[in-house]
């Protein structure tokens, strides 16, 4: 309140209650004197001094605040020195008002809570706090965290020691800035020689600028374009390893450390300090912390102390039981009988014994290794044999042709007689463990439909998964990919009406129903093996393009594509594209089978800068494009029978065959494939192969024929020689 304000009120009830009504709103009560005893020389206005905002400014000091009695006796002790202390008052120094310092308490700005340092640890480095206060201040970090990580054990992998600070920056250029400045700090004022994983250099970077604009031209002369989900430059995190800073290391009692020491050398005395600093995106994104202190809280369940030495136990054998010569034959057969039983978990088990051979029984040795349950141990040699057999099984179905494989498979899922497969198999299944015998009868159903078995539907199959799971039984990979892979089954039908071109919905609706409980138990769907079959489920399964929906009746087949609505096709392409972008933000690694799958997919919908942009990312990925990518590039275009596609092709690729590392140079085969596509797009190659034609056309035609000619010749001198090593006479 104005000090003005206060000298302009001149009666002293006034001031009272002025006073009275401020310091109220703050939350401390003034007790009003009482009105009978005041007397008339007091109730007289006292002199206006200077010394008058001395006497009240105690009223909103931290003293009145802190202690409210204080302020509830204020009145009190002002009316009692008005007697007696003027004498004294004239007898001080006069301090004029506006020399006198005030108490006031600045209201804290909002951005002041993310710039508040953390507490320090236990024992900290001197050299902590100077660095919380530099990473604050000079280079501006928010949301300061201190994690004190030195009592892991054992110790995490950047060191033992370890304190790590996180911080967030407010832009990638921030953070760059920032960790650059932050070393080259620590390197002048502390002479250490700090590591920041994640930086670069001003030079570095302009480096990797210029090698990506490089790499950009090559692969635009390519016929490609380059994308990259992560070009290397911004990673929006960086890790600055300090190095050890001298003190900071928590003490340990010399026998405990001894006694838990493990390993050679000496150990480092110091502290090691982290500063991992990161963009808010990445911090929320990453949660290392959350990481960090999981790490901590199980430590401190798993070493409440350090570790105590324990005698040696001996080993325990299941199964089978070792006796020494000590043993009498009542504790024999006590322990025979407390042994636990052999558990039928398809295991193979092992047990070593570390007692001397010159220990054992010589009185016999019968009694060195007895079973401990023989019918439990026969029914497990009885599940292992038929766990042999019924792999054999599946290989014979396997290397049948299909009719007579779907004859062996019987009737459907009910029938387990009609044939000698079903009655062996389902003999086998019955003398096998329960999972084991699920997971049987699963692929079972898998191969029936994959056969296309019009009596096993795949609704039985996920009606039989779902048992599989409720029983809590093991659920391997395979077992999920090979499910998928019969539930995803689907052969087109173009002559149908309407033409059954694409995966039913019920269908896809159990498949991804599938991949969800798979989740759920903890197999991991972001995966080449989950996404590119769901990708080409979702697809079409022959060559197809778009048309308006009235005109969808009267359209024909043009250049084997079957006409479909340009509803229903771009509803696929928003489906592929955003599988396709859930591929490159989960950095999947696709391999040469995933990437020839796209490329047949963008053909045959159509989607030729799809195409080529897929065929240009095969390089990025590191996989060489080999004798088969150019085999089933040539044979895709020889498919589709358009002559223009196909000289475009043979104009750009062939030269591209040549400039890979390593080159692919003509064979046989791939001659032959190469020839069709030049007598496609140049009819009259044959009568015109010297005239007015490209010299590479020209040349490659050459190519082939003498590649094909030499694999006759070659042939023909294998026949020769047959012929003659079939007529000499047998030694």
């Amino acid at each position: 309140m104005s000090r003005v304000l206060l000298r302009g009120i001149q009666c002293h009830a006034c001031r009272q209650n002025v006073i009275r009504s401020f310091v109220s709103a703050s939350g401390v009560t003034i007790t009003p004197p009482a009105i009978g005893s005041v007397s008339p020389s007091k109730a007289h206005p006292p002199h206006l001094s200077g010394s008058f905002p001395t006497r009240h400014v105690k009223l909103f000091s931290s003293q009145a605040k802190d202690d409210p009695s204080l302020a509830a006796d204020a009145v009190s002790e002002n009316s009692a020195a008005q007697e007696g202390s003027y004498p004294q008052e004239n007898s001080e120094q006069h301090v004029p008002w506006y020399l006198q310092e005030e108490v006031q308490e600045m209201a804290l700005h909002p951005m002041r809570q993310q710039q508040e340092l953390p507490p320090l640890p236990e024992n900290p480095p001197p050299i902590l706090k100077v660095l919380l206060e530099y990473i604050s201040v000079d280079i501006g970090l928010d949301n300061l965290n201190l994690l004190d990580l030195r009592t892991l054990d054992p110790p995490p992998a950047l060191g033992a020691n370890l304190i790590m600070i996180f911080g967030t920056a407010r832009s990638v250029k921030h953070l760059n800035v920032s960790a650059d400045k932050f070393c080259r700090w620590l390197r002048t004022t502390y002479k250490l020689r700090p590591d920041a994983d994640g930086l670069l250099g001003r030079n570095e970077l302009k480096i990797k600028l210029r090698r990506k604009a490089r790499r950009a031209r090559l692969i635009k002369r390519a016929g490609s374009t380059l994308k990259q989900p992560d070009d290397g430059i911004t990673t929006g995190w960086i890790c600055v390893d300090v190095g050890i800073v001298e003190g900071g290391q928590l003490s340990k009692p010399e026998g405990v450390q001894k006694a838990g020491f493990v390993g050679f050398g000496t150990v480092i005395q110091g502290t090691r300090i982290v500063v991992q600093m990161m963009t808010e995106e990445k911090r929320e994104e990453i949660d290392l912390e959350s990481l960090w202190r999981q790490t901590l809280e199980k430590n401190s369940m798993d070493n409440p102390g350090l570790p105590k030495p324990q005698a040696e136990e001996p080993p325990q054998v299941v199964g089978f039981t070792h006796e020494s010569s000590t043993v009498t034959a009542a504790d024999f057969s006590h322990r025979v009988s407390q042994t636990p039983p052999i558990r039928a978990n398809y295991e193979q088990l092992r047990s070593i014994s570390t007692s001397l051979h010159r220990l054992r029984d010589k009185r016999g040795s019968a009694t060195d290794f007895v079973p401990t349950d023989t019918t439990v141990a026969t029914k497990s040699a009885k599940s292992t044999s038929s766990q042999e057999s019924l792999p054999s099984l599946f290989n014979y179905l396997s290397n049948l042709e299909p009719d007579k494989a779907i004859d062996e498979l019987g009737q459907g899922m009910d029938d387990r007689t009609s044939t000698s497969f079903l009655q062996r198999f389902y003999e086998e299944l019955a003398r096998t463990a329960p999972q084991i015998a699920s997971a049987q009868k699963l692929e079972l159903m898998c191969t029936a439909i994959l056969l296309q078995h019009s009596g096993y539907r795949k609704e039985d199959l996920f009606q039989a998964f779902k048992e599989h799971i409720v029983s809590n039984y093991p659920l391997p990979r395979a077992l999920v990919l090979r499910i998928l892979d019969a539930l995803l089954a689907f052969k087109p039908d173009p002559n149908s009406n309407p033409p059954r071109l694409r995966l039913p919905g019920a269908d896809m609706e159990l498949a991804l129903r599938l991949i969800e409980n798979a989740a759920l138990r903890g197999t991991n769907i972001l995966h080449a093996d989950f996404l590119i079959r769901v990708f080409l489920a979702v697809s079409y399964r022959t060559r197809v393009y778009a048309v308006k929906p009235g005109n969808l009746h009267s359209a024909a087949i043009t250049g084997n594509r079957i006409p479909v609505s340009i509803d229903e096709f771009e509803s696929v392409q928003r489906i592929q594209t955003r599988l396709a972008s859930i591929i490159r933000a989960a950095k999947v690694a696709l391999g040469e089978k995933e990437y020839l799958d796209i490329l047949r997919v963008h053909s045959d919908q159509g989607e030729y800068a799809k195409f080529w942009n897929a065929w240009g990312e095969v390089a990025l990925a590191g996989i060489h494009r080999g004798k088969s990518f150019y085999l089933f590039l040539f044979n895709l275009h020889a498919e589709l029978g358009d002559w223009q596609q196909s000289r475009t092709t043979l104009l750009n690729c062939i030269p591209m065959m040549w400039r890979e590392d390593p080159p692919v140079f003509f064979d046989a085969e791939l001659a032959e494939v190469v020839s069709k596509c030049i007598a496609l797009a140049y009819p009259d190659i044959d009568d015109t192969v010297q005239h007015n034609l490209p010299a590479l056309i020209v040349k490659t035609w050459h190519h082939c024929r003498t590649a094909i000619q030499n694999q006759k010749m070659n042939e023909r001198k294998e026949r020769l020689i047959q012929t003659e090593l079939g007529t000499l006479p047998e030694n």
